[in-house]
């Protein structure tokens, strides 16, 4: 879990650089971001080694 400084800071950013259309752009790419690692974390246990190890 991200700090609550962290957040109201990435907030604010998103606001001042496009209002509520900032916000929405910040969540689409913290959605991203997240779905991703995940993604990244579940190959990963499947396959059994890292993306790019040479043991792949």
């Amino acid at each position: 879990m991200l700090p609550s400084e962290t957040l109201d800071a990435l907030v604010k950013d998103a606001y001042a650089n496009g209002g509520a259309l900032g916000a929405q752009e910040l969540l689409n790419e913290m959605t991203k971001a997240v779905l991703e690692r995940a993604l990244d974390a579940e190959m990963t246990h499947h396959l059994g080694y890292e993306k790019g190890d040479p043991a792949g």
